[in-house]
């Protein structure tokens, strides 16, 4: 069995959507022939830890190294409780001091605060490639870091690699700050990073293109892997009991991901019926980042709650109980954004009311399934006009779910497992 080193600043016991990704390579490479070894970061303060996920991949060696970027040191402090509480945040004032933080950072660090992680994971890399007989090296990101450890560690010891981008950001659209120096720091790297990998995969064919657009002189071959679902994670689930028409959101809110379109909806909708309230609930789960959500209007704020980051299987405890699921993407999104929690919605075979842009590349994938109902943030009306004509179908008894047995047909392409073996067929393509 050949053995790739796996170079992930995010994993497990930590949580969401990025940590899943690679969690789910390593516990299926095995079955195609890949021995995932892993080097990441240890213990890190972070909002979202889910020490669940490690059950899925018990065995596997994890080599964690010591780091001095911010999260490292977080956590390391005198009396820091090092599983941060899940509390909601309602309120980020643009000139808060955490956002005041966050925005230092992006100036003072480069390519990203994880830059201070590298001197120890090359270090360990080193001794991994060399004890471990690494055929390969496998590098994901955010944070770009993760790609400069892998670039050193290619160019030392001649190995092939093989880049993993979640996101791209070279672009302007992507660029976490604007001023010229950092837009032409930022593109050379990128430009040596995108030289120098053997081969490069992304969630989307929008990443792709623009890597290619930018760095027309690589010789990287590419592969678009999406996010997905595994279904394994389904089983023995119990869904949550609810009473009412319940619409559930998971995931992070921020200023692209913003509920606010649907507040309006609902808004108008319980205003021209207003026994509707008692008869609808709605449920957000994650975490909530510079948006405001302190005022919410009066008519709607009783069916409206809050629940902080929940354990993996807990939420598809909700996810399976929901009558509708709600997804939301707001029009300045960048057109490569599939996040991860869209294939999850999809294999519950729930009704989605998709709040998105026409340019994203979510839309290109979600419009294939007939339970899916997508809608642009800006058209207010036609979004009320959904839930008031979903409403009465869960009303009717048309919502009520038989229970899921197998996977669907049109989505076996986007299961984990499936994934995993592209991911490991790309790695023999690469070596030979």
């Amino acid at each position: 069995m050949k053995k790739v080193l796996v170079i992930a600043y995010y994993f497990p016991p930590l949580g969401m959507g990025g940590v899943q990704r690679v969690m789910k390579f390593c516990k299926y490479l095995p079955q195609f022939g890949w021995q995932p070894v892993v080097l990441t970061v240890k213990n890190i303060h972070y909002y979202a830890k889910d020490p669940t996920l490690e059950q899925e991949i018990r065995g596997l060696k994890i080599f964690r190294t010591e780091s001095l970027d911010p999260a490292r040191i977080n956590a390391k402090l005198p009396g820091k409780n090092n599983t941060p509480e899940f509390q909601l945040r309602t309120n980020f004032p643009p000139r808060s001091f955490q956002s005041l933080g966050v925005h230092l950072m992006r100036e003072i660090f480069f390519p990203d605060s994880k830059i201070l992680w590298l001197p120890f994971a090359v270090r360990e890399g080193a001794q991994i490639i060399e004890k471990e007989n690494i055929d390969l090296i496998f590098s994901t990101a955010p944070p770009i870091s993760s790609h400069l450890i892998a670039h050193l560690l290619k160019k030392h010891y001649h190995l092939p690699w093989v880049a993993d981008f979640r996101d791209y950001w070279s672009s302007s659209d992507y660029i976490p700050t604007h001023t010229p120096l950092h837009c032409w720091m930022y593109r050379k790297f990128t430009h040596s990073i995108i030289a120098s990998a053997n081969g490069i995969i992304a969630v989307s064919p929008p990443i792709i293109e623009t890597i290619n657009s930018e760095n027309p002189d690589t010789t990287a071959l590419f592969e678009v892997i999406t996010n997905g679902f595994d279904w394994d994670d389904f089983s023995s689930i119990q869904p949550r009991k609810f009473t009412k028409f319940t619409i559930i959101y998971s995931g992070n809110l921020n200023p692209l991901r913003s509920p606010e379109p649907f507040f309006r909806a609902l808004s108008l909708l319980f205003r021209e019926n207003p026994q509707l309230p008692e008869k609808i609930s709605v449920i957000f789960l994650g975490q909530h980042f510079d948006i405001d959500l302190s005022h919410l209007p009066d008519d709607i704020a009783e069916s409206i709650s809050f629940i902080s980051y929940l354990p993996h299987r807990q939420s598809l405890e909700y996810l399976l109980g929901a009558d509708l699921l709600l997804f939301l993407l707001a029009p300045q999104s960048a057109p490569g954004v599939v996040t991860g929690k869209i294939f999850e919605y999809l294999a519950t075979q729930k009704p989605i009311l998709a709040i998105m842009p026409e340019h994203v590349a979510a839309k290109d994938i979600v419009v294939k399934f007939p339970q899916v109902i997508v809608v642009p943030p800006h058209d207010v009306l036609q979004i009320k006009t959904q839930l008031c004509q979903l409403f009465k179908q869960w009303e009717s008894g048309h919502f009520r779910s038989t229970g899921l047995k197998t996977v669907p047909q049109n989505l076996q392409l986007y299961e984990r497992k499936s994934l995993t073996q592209k991911l490991a067929d790309f790695f023999q393509t690469i070596i030979e």
